[in-house]
């Protein structure tokens, strides 16, 4: 009895033991998956997937977002819910103020400021998680090349391939810190809406490597993990089925490891083979088709195999996976309310950050107490886009409609702001006649709001602003001229460039490109001195419409085919090349503070360019700095291009700060369309430092040796000439004559 006793006792210790081993097994074996990098959890996933799994991921569905896959409950695979949009979760009119309305990417762009973009994605990324979307689709990053595009609010480069590839990075980095996907948009050449579904635009190899690629190519360096291809046509292909510009250049050549989606209907035909991963937003042609084609060996497996890793690994490396296991992605939180009040403040300091004081005579702004009538100081603002039609976004996909009761106008942001010590007035009509009427006979400051409409869907008809508004501005100026007391100031919330024939007869100007839903908070801080303006213009503002001359042929197109046969003239290389002076430049933007440029440094060896930045005024302020390059004249280069900025700290009266910039190999490169790389140009560079492309405060040069250039390039390669293009036909008087003509 005793030896069975002990028998069961022992059998049961081994039991437990062999129990306990096993658990202890099982934990470690979930610990090697949890720890197992997102390739390889990508790869054991797919080894579990059937072709139906696949194909299932490769097209969208219907669901509560404007994007949809279906979930894989066997596999654990979350649906993917893609939303609107570039600036934030587009909502339902029934669900509007259940989100920020943020500044526009444009607007942010503004700032030219790194850290503001950083935190502008992340604060997006956060409202789309919290509303159970895993896949924001943006940011836009198309360069700006037509000024009436109507989606140029929408893209946060400008007018600058290099603008755009410096400040996407941050913003994506931000956007996917909060386990949310990026998508990068719109690839590629997506620079019109007139004629989106089917216009071919016909751009060269150079050209699109030097101006339309590197925003994209900043995206792929913040690890975006999604990319969505444009409606339009690129030399005679579908964007979405175009084995050049998809597959070669973005896939291999660029080295984009993420998925490409379409836009919603722009896939033709099942496009693996060229580059297309998924078909947005249903399965015309990634269906039912894929899985005949694989079964008849007209299609290889291992194509739709890269697709789905392409999905799943960013998938698994930004959470997106594990966090299916908590519930995040369930369509019930689409309901969610969750504009939070730091998203509110972000959104009105990021709205006075980006305002750019275009012009500001005899320092009209801040505005100043003075003995108005009644002892007040007397502020009119006079428009409808003041209060009753303010302008706060542009229209289509990119909209993020506000709560009324959330919206601050600029008369509700002034009239806060002001105080007992003001009076201020309203004067809501756009009408002049009706407007002078009820202006006073004496005011210290009149503020005109002014705007026009920019949306998704048309370009606009004109860069002229809407309805009667110019001559609403003369009327108002033409009213106190006489008085010179009485300053007169407009305010601008637009899309994209305008024109500004009044420009000369006003004592201050403002732009906001579409602030949000804070505007009027964000306008206050400014002209009351709160917020010293340091925007700078993302793109130049033009004397005259199409001062750049487009011909049919290069916009709106002929026959629905568009040639940039301007290549790399656009924007301030265009009126910089032409000698031209636009009416405000690229990079313009005054402070409320005198800033001086001194002690500039240029090493030869590491091709370092520093200096110091000084404030010279009364008032605390910031700087961004531009450093410009002016290339060899072999090169074939326009006359001078953006290379480096920094925003500077804010800086105290009298104080100062060292910048400095450590140029790459790729600021002195031209494409070779021959070779089909990028090469290092040898010969002397101008570098110019300044705080616009106009205003150059300081110049030096560097010289890059033929020996080093021929040692970074391996060997050297001739840089493929551009016709006559770069060999000047007219003067900038005699081009200003012919616009006239």
């Amino acid at each position: 009895p005793t030896h069975t006793i002990l028998t069961i006792i022992c059998t049961m210790a081994a039991l437990k033991a062999s129990r306990f081993l096993g658990l202890m097994l099982f934990a470690s074996a979930q610990a090697i998956v949890i720890k197992n990098s997102p390739v390889e959890r990508a790869h054991h996933l797919l080894s579990k997937m059937s072709l139906d799994d696949k194909i299932a991921m490769m097209h969208g569905t219907q669901g509560g977002y404007i994007g949809n896959t279906v979930a894989n409950e066997r596999l654990g695979i979350p649906p993917l819910n893609l939303n609107d949009g570039p600036q934030g979760f587009r909502t339902s009119d029934e669900l509007a103020g259940t989100t920020t309305a943020f500044p526009c990417a444009l607007a942010v762009a503004s700032t030219w400021d790194l850290d503001a973009m950083q935190r502008y994605g992340a604060a997006m990324g956060a409202e789309f998680k919290g509303k159970g979307s895993n896949v924001q689709l943006g940011p836009g990053m198309c360069v700006a090349r037509v000024p009436r595009c109507g989606r140029n609010f929408e893209y946060v480069s400008g007018e600058d391939p290099h603008l755009g590839y410096k400040l996407v990075r941050p913003l994506i980095e931000g956007i996917q810190s909060q386990g949310v996907i990026a998508n990068a948009k719109h690839w590629i050449n997506n620079n019109q809406e007139w004629d989106r579904f089917t216009v071919d635009e016909s751009v060269d190899e150079r050209t699109r490597f030097e101006m339309y690629y590197p925003p994209f190519e900043g995206a792929i360096e913040a690890d975006v993990g999604s990319f969505m291809c444009s409606y339009n046509k690129i030399n005679g292909y579908w964007s979405c089925e175009n084995d050049r510009t998809l597959r070669k250049d973005l896939k291999e050549t660029l080295g984009f490891k993420g998925w490409v989606m379409s836009d919603w209907g722009a896939t033709h035909s099942t496009s693996l083979a060229q580059g297309l991963d998924q078909e947005m937003p249903d399965g015309d042609f990634m269906n039912s088709t894929l899985k005949e084609m694989v079964k008849n060996g007209t299609l290889e497996e291992k194509m739709v195999d890269e697709s789905i890793l392409r999905m799943l690994i960013p998938m698994f490396k930004l959470g997106v996976m594990d966090a299916h296991k908590h519930g995040e992605w369930d369509l019930k939180k689409i309901n969610a309310n969750v504009s939070t009040q730091a998203h509110v403040d972000l959104t009105r300091k990021l709205g006075a950050e980006g305002t750019i004081l275009m012009k500001n005579e005899d320092s009209t702004l801040p505005i100043k107490k003075a003995a108005g009538r009644n002892g007040k100081t007397t502020i009119q603002l006079v428009g409808t886009a003041c209060d009753s039609a303010p302008f706060l976004n542009g229209g289509g996909s990119g909209r993020v409609q506000a709560d009324e009761r959330n919206i601050k106008t600029p008369y509700t942001g002034v009239k806060s702001a002001a105080g007992e010590s003001y009076d201020v007035m309203l004067i809501d009509t756009d009408n002049p006649v009706k407007a002078v009427a009820q202006l006073a006979s004496e005011a210290d400051y009149t503020i005109v709001c002014v705007g026009a409409n920019s949306t998704e869907g048309s370009d606009r008809a004109n860069l002229s602003l809407s309805h009667t508004q110019d001559a609403l501005i003369e009327a108002v100026a033409s009213k106190y001229e006489p008085n010179k007391d009485a300053k007169v100031i407009v305010a601008a919330s637009i899309g994209g460039a305008i024109l500004t024939p009044w420009a000369s007869s006003v004592d201050a100007f403002l732009v906001n490109f579409y602030a949000g839903q804070e505007y009027g908070n964000a306008f206050a801080d400014v002209v009351f001195g709160k917020v010293s303006p340091s925007g700078k213009l993302p793109l130049s503002f033009p004397n005259v419409e199409n001062e750049v001359g487009f011909e049919p042929s290069q916009y709106p197109g002929i026959d629905q085919k568009n040639v940039y046969s301007e290549r790399l003239l656009v924007g301030y290389r265009w009126y910089n090349f032409m000698g031209v002076t636009p009416a405000f430049p690229f990079g313009h933007g005054l402070g409320y503070a005198e800033m001086e440029y001194t002690n500039l440094t240029v090493s030869q060896e590491d091709r370092t360019v520093s200096f110091t930045i000084t404030n010279t005024g009364s008032m605390s302020a910031s700087e961004v700095a531009q450093v410009y390059l002016v290339f060899p004249q072999d090169a074939k280069e326009p006359p001078m291009q953006l290379k480096a900025f920094e925003k500077t700290d804010t800086l105290k009266p009298k104080a100062s700060q060292q910048v400095s910039f450590s140029l790459s190999d790729r600021a002195f490169s031209v494409y070779s369309a021959t070779a089909h790389k990028w090469g290092v140009k040898d010969g002397k560079f101008g570098v110019l430092v300044g705080s616009s492309s106009a205003d150059i405060r300081l110049q030096s040069e560097l010289v890059v040796t033929k020996e080093y250039a021929e040692s970074r390039n391996k060997k050297d390669d001739d840089v493929a000439a551009f016709p006559d293009i770069f060999v000047l036909q007219k003067t900038g008087e005699q081009l200003k004559a012919s616009l006239e003509l």
